[in-house]
């Protein structure tokens, strides 16, 4: 009897702290300019974009927590050149040079739980300043890689041939991200932001390409939100 007596406080407590709460809950959507940020491959970026709700949780007059789950498009494009040369047998004919071309083209769908510290310069309106961490979860990877190949003997003109190998791309399943940003917020309704999120975890897995090129994700982000609740 005393153990449900004492649950039922903690549980009387919680909801009580939780009422006398103020937060702020709404939708977000905007756009991600996304691409592959520490490797040495030449990165097309793509332009995708990013929706989810949000809460604003106060913590004093100027500060507030802010966590979000979102789901946001992500992704690059690369071309991946190769080269292997070999001295055949038969001298005579010439060392053999097979040169492959990867285009690779990943589109990567995350879904996105940022936590950022957020200040205005008034009173939960304003100028606002956010930082803090992201953790992402990949839920779809749509990726296609087109190689084509061709030899060369002795230095002629390279012809085409068909890659004797096929690779399959493979991602790493989670990500964690700093995030930082700027905006405004209106005393009612409307928040507009800019945000940059650099990936601290490799994207690209598996051997189709080296480690210290399978790079991080790097997206930036312009949106808007509409905020419910206590002005």
């Amino acid at each position: 009897m005393k153990k449900q007596l004492f649950l039922l406080l903690i549980i009387s407590g919680i909801f009580s702290s939780l009422s006398q709460a103020q937060f702020r809950i709404g939708p977000m959507a905007g756009l991600n300019y996304a691409t592959l940020s520490g490797t040495e491959l030449t990165v097309d970026s793509k332009l995708s974009w990013h929706a989810g709700l949000f809460l604003d949780l106060s913590l004093t007059k100027h500060f507030s927590l802010m966590p979000a789950a979102l789901y946001s498009m992500k992704g690059y494009k690369y071309e991946y050149i190769s080269s292997t040369s070999a001295q055949p047998i038969d001298t005579t004919t010439g060392t053999t040079v097979i040169t492959a071309v990867a285009d690779v083209n990943a589109t990567l769908g995350y879904l996105d739980v940022p936590a950022l510290l957020t200040w205005y310069s008034g009173e939960h309106s304003g100028f606002m300043i956010q930082a803090g961490p992201q953790l992402s979860f990949l839920i779809t990877d749509n990726a296609s890689v087109n190689t084509t190949a061709t030899i060369s003997t002795n230095g002629q003109s390279p012809q085409p041939t068909t890659p004797t190998t096929s690779n399959k791309l493979e991602f790493h399943k989670s990500d964690i991200s700093l995030v930082g940003g700027i905006g405004y917020k209106l005393p009612s309704l409307l928040m507009v932001y800019a945000r940059a999120a650099t990936g601290f975890g490799k994207v690209q897995d598996g051997d189709f390409i080296k480690d210290e090129n399978a790079g991080h994700n790097f997206v930036i982000q312009v949106g808007a939100a509409l905020v419910f609740g206590p002005k």
